[in-house]
């Protein structure tokens, strides 16, 4: 972790070098934020905030924004600091987990002022869970007689849902844990589902581990019921019973 954080700093550093004056912020958030990350497994997720966002102040951070993602991270995201703060109703799962751990690298902390619509919130939660598990059904369709495919469906899937899982606890207007293992029983202990099969998919993925189930196996059946039952949640939150 903390060489991690040497990295983000140092990246944090250079766009400040990069964009002097038109630099507002820049933050770390996701996994290493909470407190999560772990070499390997996680990303060093960073949002950059600028004055402007035309083709020459982009031109300005190309270089740098090349060499971060060469080392394997994701792009740095971008938004213009109006568009920041004008767009909490588009975005509301993301500004809520970035309001929630964050920690500034560089700037003024762009969460302050911010405020999340309840309705918003909803919205945008009840869209992503049905799309994501329609997206779920299809590639387990695909990979249902392949065993190391399917572990690698899981593996992969599993921190969009925990991103999800963390929006339905704040929707129910229970606490938000930051640690994986208590968001998932938290929701579990929520919406009525059995924890174990999603605990086994995350310490797998967690430890660098690989899975390889088979389609009926309980892990798979476990996973699929309890993204099931999250979007049946969401969908009664919404239109009722």
């Amino acid at each position: 972790m903390a060489d991690a954080m040497e990295r983000a700093n140092a990246f944090a550093a250079e766009l400040k070098a990069a964009f002097g004056d038109d630099l507002v912020s820049v933050v770390l958030y996701g996994s290493a934020a909470r407190g999560e990350y772990r070499e390997g497994v996680s990303d060093l997720n960073v949002l950059v905030l600028l004055r402007g966002t035309g083709a020459a102040s982009l031109r300005r951070g190309s270089a740098l924004a090349r060499r971060w993602v060469a080392e394997r991270n994701p792009p740095p995201m971008i938004l213009g600091e109006e568009e920041w703060h004008r767009s909490a109703d588009v975005f509301p799962i993301e500004y809520s987990d970035i309001r929630d751990a964050h920690l500034v690298l560089a700037g003024t902390d762009p969460v302050q002022g911010i405020e999340v619509h309840a309705e918003d919130l909803r919205r945008q939660c009840e869209r992503e869970i049905k799309a994501k598990h329609i997206q779920l059904r299809e590639h387990f369709m695909l990979a249902a007689g392949e065993p190391a495919e399917l572990g690698t469906l899981l593996v992969k899937s599993f921190p969009t849902f925990l991103v999800l899982f963390r929006t339905v606890l704040r929707l129910a207007g229970d606490p938000v844990p930051r640690n994986p293992e208590e968001t998932v029983r938290a929701t579990a202990a929520r919406v009525g589902f059995d924890p174990a099969p999603l605990l086994e998919i995350w310490r797998a993925r967690a430890g660098g581990g690989k899975l390889s189930p088979a389609a009926d196996s309980p892990v798979v059946g476990g996973y699929l019921d309890a993204v099931e039952r999250v979007a049946v949640w969401v969908d009664r939150l919404t239109h009722g019973a």
